[in-house]
């Protein structure tokens, strides 16, 4: 079977990678494919990844998204140009199931060669647009995607609920944690103290949280603390008691460890937290819907940008009971059902 990631951030890609090692210890033989930073990444983690995929990140500019129409237009131009790439992988590979984690060309085209297909996502409402012109565009994606989703074979829910025609619903999916926190302390060379973690998005975003979260090594309340940051591809983050660690294979690791974890609202990280009982303080991206519903969730929003040093002293060691999600196996057994009825 192939397997296709979305290439925006690296949530996809945790995800995904979850799902592919699953499948595989079950036997299946799976190829994955996806596009720029997300393929480097898959293969700094041992997964050989083919590099055919476009899709442009939206535009974000002092934490509020931006330019939604445009973004639409990019994403279309974008999936055209990755659709002969993906008839070709397609071709020459023959898989009996095609599924994708957020990446449309690999079920667009299994539906045209009348192969079985599977859709993976965590989002199916938009609600991006704030101009006319934007939700005009916005409400023909949202029949097409519509249509899309109704039209898979199976569509996999990274939610709680009640499965129902295509629809199978498996939970969270998260990374398993590989060593304890003394191990993950001293892989990363961190110091004692209490930590606090940045998690910014694999593409990028996330940077505004860094203004003040360089101060707080030391400020008042936070004497013991240090910050450690992952994700940063930008100029690196330099400063008394700041780590900047760049993009980790095993991130995960320190999201089970940190004290307290600030992130934008993505799912993936969302989850990691809530998985390993850790504290996060999640800031979305104004007018990201997505996001903002995550963030909601967890009582934040975009208005909270400005006082990320007073949440992180209000939430730093206040643990929860850990949870064990077990998404990747009820995802799994859905694609291998499929599989054999193929």
């Amino acid at each position: 079977m192939l397997l296709g990631v979305s290439p925006i951030g690296l949530g996809h890609a945790t995800r995904a990678m979850v799902v592919f090692r699953e499948l595989v210890r079950c036997g299946a033989e799976v190829r994955i494919f996806s596009g720029g930073k997300v393929v480097g990444f898959l293969r700094q983690n041992g997964l050989e990844a083919d590099d055919i995929v476009e899709d442009p990140v939206p535009r974000v500019a002092n934490g509020v998204m931006s330019q939604v129409a445009l973004w639409y237009l990019r994403s279309w131009l974008a999936n055209r140009r990755t659709i002969p790439r993906t008839r070709r992988l397609i071709d020459s590979y023959h898989p009996d199931v095609v599924v994708g984690d957020e990446e449309f060309s690999g079920v667009v085209v299994a539906g045209e060669r009348g192969i079985k297909r599977v859709f993976l996502s965590d989002e199916l409402e938009l609600g991006f647009a704030r101009t006319w012109l934007a939700r005009k565009i916005e409400g023909r994606v949202e029949r097409w995607y519509g249509d899309l989703v109704r039209s898979v074979d199976t569509l996999i829910i990274t939610e709680e609920g009640t499965d129902g025609g295509n629809r199978v619903y498996v939970g969270p999916i998260v990374r398993k944690t590989t060593g304890s926190c003394q191990e993950t302390r001293a892989r990363f060379g961190l110091p004692s103290g209490r930590m606090i973690l940045l998690a910014m998005s694999g593409s990028g975003l996330g940077r505004e949280l860094a203004t003040d979260l360089v101060l707080a090594p030391g400020s008042p309340g936070l004497e013991d603390s240090f910050l450690a940051v992952v994700g940063n591809r930008g100029r690196r983050l330099t400063g008394e008691g700041v780590y900047d660690l760049g993009v980790v294979p095993d991130g995960q690791d320190l999201v089970s460890c940190a004290d307290v974890v600030v992130s934008l609202a993505g799912k993936s990280t969302i989850d990691e937290a809530e998985a390993a009982g850790s504290p996060i303080v999640a800031i979305p991206i104004r007018h990201h819907a997505e996001q903002e519903r995550n963030a909601s969730a967890l009582g934040y929003s975009a208005d909270d940008a400005g006082r990320t040093l007073e949440l992180v002293r209000q939430k730093i060691g206040v643990r929860r009971p850990p949870r064990s999600f077990d998404g990747e196996i009820k995802a799994a057994r859905a694609i291998l059902s499929l599989a054999a009825r193929a």
